[in-house]
């Protein structure tokens, strides 16, 4: 029995002999492989010591190489140029965007999102859980303050329109409720921050959800309990005239504007003659908001165009603006989209300039690309938006944004006549007029 074991542990020997081979063989190499190394990332540095409040140079900065990602981090120097640091940065500190502030809108740095004249404002929305659902950064929403503490149950619509940059999806606290309550930031005129902070504080906030597309304003009134229950209708011009009466004192006075839009199709001979005219020369395939000369009639010049057929009058809007309260023209057929927003805007000794904001969205490649511009002019101005489409395919594009119009041998033009109303108490409603 001994004999007949030796030969079968011998086999079982060289067995596992071969048996260990095989499996150092298929996995050794790879537990002696190097681990990978991470790849890199391009980030900017600070060339030199910087200190707080340095408006940033493209001298001041260069672009350095790290493993791994840094998060918060300009992968540009151009992306960094001109923004202002917040905290002083030694040399070779990267530079981080919650460290700077910039005065571009789109920018991500402090601030970013924020355009000049305007303030973010945190609310803590108490009786409107299920919109809160329904809101992202982008959406518009008006806000409500209600209050009980004169008396009856009263609410009053206190911003219309406004833009919300994000929201809290935590729940905070607040005094005198045993529950706590959804927070949103909303992006509102700074003229209107303190009234938003007040009403936060003083009373309970609740929004209302609108279509983005929808910027038409009504005139802000108080609405008691009583009136709810109230089966006698009420007039227009009654309406009107108690929302004046009880206005409260410290609505801010809104300066108001007259505007007349036109959107034109323009041949190449009515370009260089409305052109001739403008302030400055134009240019060539840009995007621009350009000015007539004071001493143009930019009507006549445009009517006696019209009975030449040199241009068509596609659509025409009378609007209605005030701070606060922008107001726009817009065509869209997916996927291109026109808009030209108009502001509006206080400036240095009670002066009340109008920004335009033209917007152009167009297919590029297998996504969209927009294309944006801002200008400031003096109130009272007449002027051209000019270069809105650089497309090759601009009469296609046209015929859907304004169907019914020929664009062969056009091009599209917007002219625009501001007039000042002088003061409108800030319950003038803004009426949007709007084109194709």
């Amino acid at each position: 029995m001994k004999r007949n074991m030796v030969p079968l542990l011998g086999i079982a020997f060289v067995a596992a002999i071969v048996a260990t081979g095989v499996v150092y063989g298929l996995f050794g190499g790879r537990l002696r492989a190097k681990a990978p190394e991470l790849t890199g990332q391009s980030i900017v540095v600070a060339a030199r010591d910087l200190d707080r409040g340095s408006v940033i140079k493209a001298d001041d900065l260069q672009v350095s190489q790290v493993k791994g990602a840094l998060r918060g981090s300009y992968s540009k120097v151009d992306d960094a140029v001109g923004a202002t640091l917040l905290e002083a940065v030694q040399k070779n500190e990267p530079l981080l965007e919650g460290r700077v502030a910039s005065l571009d809108p789109k920018g991500t740095g402090a601030g970013g999102g924020i355009a000049a004249g305007m303030r973010a404002v945190s609310i803590r929305v108490a009786e409107s859980s299920g919109v809160m659902g329904l809101l992202h950064a982008g959406s518009r929403v008006d806000l409500q303050a209600a209050s009980e503490r004169n008396g009856p149950a009263e609410l009053r619509t206190i911003l219309q329109n406004v833009e919300v940059l994000r929201v809290n999806p935590q729940l905070e606290p607040v005094a005198n409720s045993r529950f706590p309550v959804p927070v949103a930031t909303m992006l509102v005129p700074a003229q209107y921050a303190d009234i938003v902070a007040l009403a936060d504080t003083g009373a309970r906030l609740r929004i209302t959800l609108r279509n983005p597309l929808d910027e038409a304003t009504a005139p802000r009134h108080a609405l008691g309990l009583a009136s709810v229950f109230n089966s006698v209708a009420v007039s227009e011009p009654q309406r009107a005239q108690r929302a004046q009466t009880e206005a409260p004192a410290n609505i801010p006075v809104e300066h108001a504007m007259e505007l007349n839009v036109q959107v034109l199709g323009a041949s190449a001979a009515a370009l260089g003659q409305l052109d001739s005219k403008l302030a400055a020369p134009s240019v060539h395939d840009s995007m621009r908001v350009a000015a007539f000369r004071t001493d143009t009639n930019a009507d006549e010049l445009v009517r006696k165009l019209e009975q030449a057929k040199e241009l068509e009058v596609v659509s025409s809007s009378s609007l209605t603006a005030s701070l606060g309260r922008p107001v726009s023209v817009r065509a869209a057929a997916a996927p291109y989209r026109l808009r030209v927003q108009f502001s509006p805007a206080a400036g240095a000794l009670g002066k009340v300039s109008l920004r335009v904001q033209p917007e152009v969205s167009v297919r590029n490649g297998s996504g969209v690309e927009t294309r944006r511009y801002d200008a400031d002019l003096p109130d009272g101005s007449s002027f051209l938006v000019r270069g809105l489409l650089q497309d090759p395919n601009n009469p296609e594009i046209l015929a859907r944004l304004f169907p019914g119009h020929s664009w062969s041998g056009r091009e599209l033009v917007i002219y625009v006549t501001a007039r000042s109303l002088g003061q409108a108490p800030s319950s003038a409603v803004a009426q949007t007029g709007r084109g194709q």
